[in-house]
């Protein structure tokens, strides 16, 4: 764990950017890995540089970009149902006649019992 996000502020965790910093300068080979499924790797990597990380987006593993890559690889057509701070990420890909569905946190569907 590196920060914590209360309240909606990211706060590193005490002593966390030292030890990350160790191990980067370690060679140690290593990957961050998140749940977060409302912010692209873009932007997981600029709030954790803004408290201290020196992190690039390619050392982050998130649900989103697991499904982006997991679409580039077996060429599918999404039919994206996600939230709007990630949909950037998607309109790269053709999305007519789609073969597979995207859900990740979508804020403007209900789903009404009938």
């Amino acid at each position: 764990v590196l920060k914590d996000a209360t309240d909606g502020v990211d706060v590193a965790i005490d002593k966390s950017v030292d030890a990350f910093r160790r191990l980067q300068d370690s060679g140690i080979p290593y990957v961050l890995c998140t749940n977060e499924s409302c912010f692209s790797t873009t932007v997981l990597a600029k709030k954790l540089n803004e408290i201290g990380f020196d992190v690039t987006v390619d050392k982050i593993l998130s649900p989103v970009s697991a499904i982006v890559q997991l679409i580039k690889e077996n060429n599918y057509r999404p039919y994206i149902l996600v939230n709007e701070k990630i949909t950037d990420e998607f309109t790269q890909f053709d999305q007519t006649n789609p073969d597979i569905v995207v859900v990740a946190m979508p804020r403007n569907i209900s789903i009404m019992k009938t």
